[in-house]
């Protein structure tokens, strides 16, 4: 978004500027402008924030399908080794294919102490 937000500028600096002759400054600012906007849609293009944002969404709804399954589960009066092999299969498949979470996001949660449902303090989940 901001990227769009910069070229717009850039592009409407730009078309001031041919309409008119400016001084050095105002085309040195549009020319570090137009800098900024291709290396900030560089970053965007590689770094691909949006398209890893969607690949943790969608394993976090996964897990918390499965957490939603383990209550069921913990739920039933039977609970056979089966269902239980089944469970923890999935739990390696899914922790296999979901996107890695850097070990500074892990650190920032102990040191806040927030839990696995992103609760901080003493608050807990029942």
């Amino acid at each position: 978004m901001p990227t769009v937000a910069l070229s717009a500028v850039v592009g409407t600096a730009v078309f001031a500027t041919l309409q008119q002759q400016s001084s050095f400054w105002l085309q040195f600012v549009v020319g570090a402008m137009s800098v900024l906007a291709a290396i900030l849609t560089a970053l965007q293009s590689t770094l691909r924030y949006q398209e890893l944002a969607e690949k943790h969404r969608g394993a976090g709804a996964k897990y918390n399908a499965l957490g939603r399954e383990i209550e069921l589960m913990r739920a039933s009066p039977e609970i056979n080794a089966e269902k239980v092999e089944d469970l923890r299969a999935r739990i390696d498949s899914l922790a296999f294919e979901s996107p890695h979470i850097p070990q500074a996001v892990h650190e920032h949660m102990q040191a806040e102490k927030v839990n696995q449902w992103g609760e901080s303090g003493s608050q807990s989940k029942d």
